[in-house]
């Protein structure tokens, strides 16, 4: 990184920022029942998410701040699309909860890594995968796509569980400097 490591107000993070921003009003569009609008919301937080990462690394804008506002994002459009299911599509609710215990187990885990061995966790491809499948689940879910949506569930929780279990023995190896 440079010394604009700690720049906050750049392309990416602005593109993080309005994902954040937009994630109440997809649960409002949503609830009222503007499947068609929710769906564009969707393919606009799926493109700025991606076009947010390229751009930071194409045009030099990667910061402290894109790093945390990014999987922040992330994580809330999950939990609050993950919540909306649980609500009003049917998504088992023990489903949903395993992934919440994963990523806060994980979160608790990086978090003491992180103060021990100053080496900050990073993602591997199986988690990237599990991530993905999980999206899939939801947005079937919140489109309700069914039997597809039911059909995928627990092999996607099963994945990410699985790829917790990966990170968790991985982080553990890192020795403390």
């Amino acid at each position: 990184m440079t010394a604009d490591d700690n720049r906050f107000w750049t392309v990416p993070n602005l593109l993080s920022l309005s994902r954040i921003a937009l994630i109440p009003v997809w649960w409002w569009v949503m609830r009222a029942g503007h499947v068609p609008l929710g769906a564009a919301l969707i393919v606009y937080a799926i493109l700025s998410d991606v076009a947010d990462g390229w751009i930071a690394r194409r045009w030099n804008q990667a910061s402290r701040w894109g790093r945390i506002l990014d999987p922040i994002g992330d994580k809330l459009a999950a939990v609050v699309v993950g919540l909306f299911c649980v609500l009003h599509r049917g998504l088992p609710a023990l489903a949903f909860a395993l992934t919440i215990a994963r990523d806060l187990s994980l979160l608790v885990g990086g978090y003491v890594i992180l103060r021990r061995t100053q080496i900050a966790p990073v993602s591997a491809d199986i988690g990237r995968y599990a991530a993905l499948l999980w999206g899939i689940v939801l947005l079937l879910h919140a489109f309700d796509w069914q039997p597809y949506a039911r059909y995928t569930v627990w092999p996607a929780v099963a994945l990410y569980l699985a790829a917790g279990v990966y990170y968790m023995r991985r982080t553990l190896s890192i020795k403390p400097t």
